[in-house]
């Protein structure tokens, strides 16, 4: 029989496969069904991957792109704001990526399972954004860093001997400590306050997060988490009721104990929305991720009862407010506990942490356009 060539495209775009010479019509028949469906996978995955990693990217550096604005709506100096940048993008992309169950962590999650060299080496990635914000600004600090490298490693030392996916025990109420307690108390210390050279922690809470979710989504695979950015219509509904029930009270109770007073003006509309995308970012995914989807979380696995557990997460919250300001105040304590309450129960009723997010980030947005402390 003659030879017979072939060249097989596979799909729009595709690059042209290589040649293949076979003997035989049946054979060669065979053959090229073999390399089509190769060429076939091969630009699948190669389009799936692009897909992927724009769905990584496209989110944080929008974000960061609005952080830089709005660094330089504050006056921080283009050069500035040019060498951190990067730093803030690194941690954003790691708090968006893990939040991508499918196409990140749970691929994460399988590759470190019974690799202990593996999870340490990943688990360092936490700390380089430390390097590329300090080093650029010549403020690297060998304590801080001493510092951030046991703040990821503590934690994560506590969690080796746990086995993945397996009910909630004492090491991770021990680690969950580890994670939160150096930030509220601030013992990481000033590594690098943001917007550059002013006041403020906010990175840390950042990397608290990256540290959370990669220790108790990925690497201890924690039942119950519910840390995702796929938000559903579910959410939306669970997030819109509970903020229009819970508001009112709240703005009633404030205003009646003179905690709250309205605000003389209104902010635009564009600083508005930059505000409130930076309170979901900063404060509402945070402190949602600790106080629901694993302080709530840990309690309901011991507690049969979902009330009583919603209200000792809402009681923890409300006291860590004591923390917030110049001095304890009992009114910021007790709105805060009642605002726990309304973020327990929408955390209780959608399972995952965007409800209450986003129910936290309406309710604190409220507060910075419409009233003054």
């Amino acid at each position: 029989m003659g030879r017979l060539r072939v060249r097989c495209t596979a799909g729009a775009g595709a690059a042209t496969s290589g040649r293949l010479l076979q003997e035989g019509t049946g054979s060669a028949g065979s053959s090229i069904g073999i390399v089509c469906s190769i060429r076939f996978h091969r630009a699948r995955w190669g389009y799936h991957s692009v897909r992927t990693l724009l769905k990584i990217l496209t989110a944080p550096l929008l974000v960061t792109a609005g952080a830089g604005w709005a660094g330089h709506l504050r006056g921080i100096p283009g050069t500035d704001l040019a060498r951190v940048l990067p730093a803030v993008l690194a941690l954003l992309t790691g708090m968006w990526a893990l939040g991508l169950r499918m196409e990140v962590s749970d691929k994460m999650s399988r590759w470190l399972r019974g690799s202990p060299a593996r999870t340490f080496g990943l688990a360092q990635t936490i700390w380089v954004p430390y390097l590329l914000y300090a080093l650029p600004l010549g403020i690297f600090s060998a304590g801080g860093f001493l510092r951030l490298f046991l703040y990821v490693n503590l934690p994560l030392l506590v969690l080796f001997t746990s086995e993945s996916g397996s009910p909630p025990r004492w090491r991770d109420v021990l680690a969950v400590a580890l994670v939160w307690l150096p930030l509220e108390f601030r013992l990481l210390g000033p590594l690098w306050s943001w917007p550059p050279g002013q006041a403020g922690n906010s990175l840390n809470g950042l990397v608290g997060t990256c540290l959370a979710v990669f220790l108790f989504v990925v690497v201890r695979d924690l039942p119950g988490v519910g840390y995702t950015f796929e938000i559903c219509w579910r959410d939306l509904l669970v997030a819109g009721l509970i903020f229009l029930s819970f508001t009112p009270i709240a703005v009633a109770l404030g205003l009646s104990l003179g905690f709250l007073r309205p605000a003389g003006h209104l902010p635009a509309l564009g600083p508005a929305i930059g505000t409130a995308l930076g309170i979901l970012v900063v404060t509402g995914l945070p402190e949602e991720l600790l106080f629901r989807g694993l302080i709530q979380n840990l309690i309901r696995h011991k507690v049969p009862r979902p009330a009583l557990s919603i209200a000792l997460a809402a009681l923890v919250f409300g006291t860590a407010h004591l923390n917030v300001g110049s001095h304890p105040d009992w009114r910021l304590w007790l709105l805060a506990t009642l605002a726990g309450l309304a973020y327990g129960l929408a955390y209780h009723w959608s399972g995952t942490l965007m409800a209450p997010a986003l129910v936290h980030t309406l309710v604190n947005s409220t507060w910075a356009f419409f009233f003054r402390r």
